[in-house]
């Protein structure tokens, strides 16, 4: 099971697709328009992010977006048997949108089907036979743009594209993590959901707490792709869990983790496009060069500093370092953000970063608490 694509319900999807295009070096590959909605289809790497904007009041986009601020309304997963996948969903309790359907193409046939996560979040599943279009042409679903993947292969990837903008290529390969916020309470069920539905496995836990908030995570992983979704809930009231519940209007995706292979030169080129990112302060860095084990050499110290990067390890891993930042909310309201990850590959090469930077993890939820304190959502006393 891996990741597909992405669906973003949008305002407007061309003046979000060249916000993607303008801002990180995303590449326009496809668009279409159907009664009920306009699509664009933006790429980087193996990322396929799809935006759908709604045509008229009774498109299902419409109804998402009187609900909830743009997000991200479906995370379409590639199964080898989607007969075998829904059937066993269907056993534990899942509740099946939309049916499974079959589509002949020219050099494939595509199948798929919709299930109902928490909240208004749905996940597609899709099985390929042959090289079939990106989405399946059915109004049911969405609009059919020119795109193309090849089967679902472990070993394969998306077929190669070339980048219009030579800056663009190589900022990034992939999605190493989707992230969900869910109500207090909801975590436990949600981690059942995942697990006894789609088969993720529970991995490793955090628990964070400020002097201002608080929060609980839980990181599922699929055992056969390692596709990663860390499931947060909020533990105070004052949480940045709770405030994109508040104004999401319910759970839903909070952020997607982009993977790099150099972070430093990626946000390096994303800065010089004015991407919004969010600031560190320079007491990190002071207590980074602190740090027991330190792994990293005093140029890229520097180097992180300036681009504004975290930086995290483990002693025992021969010094394979994770290396993150996050945007500003990249919608009108505080709730969607991108995270920029590099997993970088320890100094024999042995193994390679893993986690999630739990040493990272204070620094980005302060960081994030700031962020709310100019909003004026964090109330720092009673």
């Amino acid at each position: 099971m891996n990741i597909d694509h992405i669906c973003f319900y949008v305002k407007d999807a061309i003046a979000t697709r060249d916000w993607f295009v303008q801002k990180l070096g995303f590449r326009s590959v496809g668009s279409s328009v159907s009664r009920s909605r306009a699509v664009e289809v933006v790429n980087a790497g193996t990322i396929y992010f799809v935006l759908c904007a709604a045509v008229d009041a009774c498109s299902p986009v419409a109804t998402f977006l009187q609900r909830h601020p743009s997000g991200v309304a479906d995370v379409a997963f590639c199964v080898e048997d989607i007969a075998a996948t829904i059937a066993h969903a269907m056993q534990h309790g899942a509740t099946l949108l939309q049916p499974l359907q079959t589509q002949v193409q020219v050099q494939g046939t595509l199948k798929w089907a919709t299930l109902a996560a928490g909240g208004d979040l749905t996940h597609t599943l899709l099985e390929r036979t042959g090289v079939t279009s990106l989405l399946p042409q059915s109004t049911a679903t969405l609009a059919a743009v020119l795109i193309t993947q090849p089967c679902f292969n472990k070993k394969s990837s998306v077929l190669p594209v070339e980048m219009d903008d030579a800056s663009n290529v190589g900022l990034f390969t992939g999605i190493d993590h989707v992230v969900l916020n869910v109500a207090q309470g909801e975590l436990g069920r949600s981690i059942a959901w995942y697990e006894k539905v789609l088969g993720f496995q529970p991995q490793q836990g955090f628990a964070i707490q400020t002097t201002y908030s608080a929060l609980c995570s839980r990181v599922m992983r699929h055992p056969a792709s390692g596709v990663q979704l860390p499931i947060n809930e909020p533990a105070s009231l004052n949480s940045q869990i709770q405030e994109f519940l508040a104004v999401n209007r319910g759970s839903g995706v909070q952020h997607i983790a982009l993977e790099t292979t150099d972070l430093v030169q990626a946000i390096a080129a994303l800065r010089q496009r004015h991407l919004p990112l969010i600031h560190i302060p320079d007491t990190y860095y002071a207590q980074l060069r602190q740090r027991s084990g330190l792994a990293l050499s005093d140029m890229l110290i520097r180097q992180l500093e300036q681009q504004q990067i975290l930086a995290d390890w483990q002693p025992d891993t021969q010094q394979a370092v994770l290396l993150q930042t996050f945007t500003q909310p990249i919608f009108d309201e505080p709730t969607f953000f991108f995270e920029l990850i590099q997993r970088q590959t320890s100094t024999d090469r042995s193994e390679r970063a893993q986690g999630f930077g739990e040493g990272n993890f204070r620094a980005l939820f302060e960081a994030i608490e700031r962020e709310q304190m100019k909003r004026g959502s964090l109330h720092t006393h009673s």
